[in-house]
């Protein structure tokens, strides 16, 4: 179960008059390290069935998890690319061998091509390395940012002062995580704070936006990082897999076939 969906399903509850326990019952364990174990924690501890909040809330996550999906759609397409460019040599040698080229005979039979098929793998390897490197460094990155300023606002939303939900907010995210909330959050935190004590403005409200925002700029991060992807895959694929094609496919394929004539 999703956590926009786990977060719905408990505010629903909430709404229908079940208290914050029975609801937890009903929707059976939830990991406290997660956003959702978080919030729904932040929640139960601050006293109120903040169902109106939770909403909210999950409406936010549900947007985020869309995000997430067409991020690992759109990094799919290089990924499969590089994994494919980079067996193209191996698959060449089985498929002339199946046509009835004996090219793994011609190969052992010349020293000099199983040096060559040998710096061709190592080729192969090291393209195979430095793809995998680029890619895990464009893949997005589970992160909980927003996560302490949604608890704020649910804490807020039931009847803490901002001081007192801060406080309470932060409490619970060291318990949950084994840290602090980020330094983004904390500067988004203080801003807030200031807005609300200048304009009056809900705190709810302002927490959410920012929290959104956020997701927002990390999303876009991640977006630019699978474009920037594709073009930085051509670097390993072009200096690597195209030498090391020749040097397993194309030269043994020469080989064998000046001499079956």
């Amino acid at each position: 179960m999703s956590e926009s969906i786990m977060l719905t399903k408990f505010a629903s509850l909430l709404r229908s008059g079940l208290s914050i326990p029975k609801a937890l019952n009903l929707i059976g364990e939830i990991p406290q390290s997660s956003e959702v174990g978080y919030l729904i924690r932040v929640a139960a501890i601050s006293g109120t069935a903040v169902a109106r909040e939770l909403e909210l809330i999950a409406q936010l996550v549900a947007g985020r998890e869309r995000a997430s999906r067409r991020i690992k759609i759109a990094q799919a397409s290089p990924k499969a690319s590089a994994q494919l460019v980079i067996f193209l040599p191996l698959v060449t040698i089985v498929l002339a061998q199946f046509l009835g080229m004996d090219i793994i005979g011609t190969i052992l039979a010349k020293p000099a091509l199983l040096v060559s098929l040998s710096l061709g793998i190592l080729l192969l390897a090291g393209a195979r390395f430095i793809s995998n490197r680029l890619i895990s460094k464009a893949s997005p990155k589970a992160n909980n940012l927003g996560c302490y300023l949604l608890g704020v606002a649910i804490a807020s939303s039931a009847g803490l002062s901002i001081n007192q939900a801060q406080n309470l907010a932060a409490e619970i995210y060291q318990e949950c995580f084994r840290c602090l909330p980020s330094e983004m959050e904390l500067k988004a935190m203080a801003e807030v704070s200031a807005l609300v004590s200048r304009t009056g403005s809900s705190v709810g409200d302002a927490l959410r936006k920012q929290a959104e925002n956020l997701q927002s700029e990390m999303t876009t991060k991640s977006e630019i990082a699978i474009e920037k992807l594709q073009i930085k895959l051509l670097l390993p694929l072009g200096l690597a897999v195209l030498p090391a094609f020749v040097l397993i496919a194309v030269v043994p394929l020469m080989v064998s076939m000046v001499g079956s004539r």
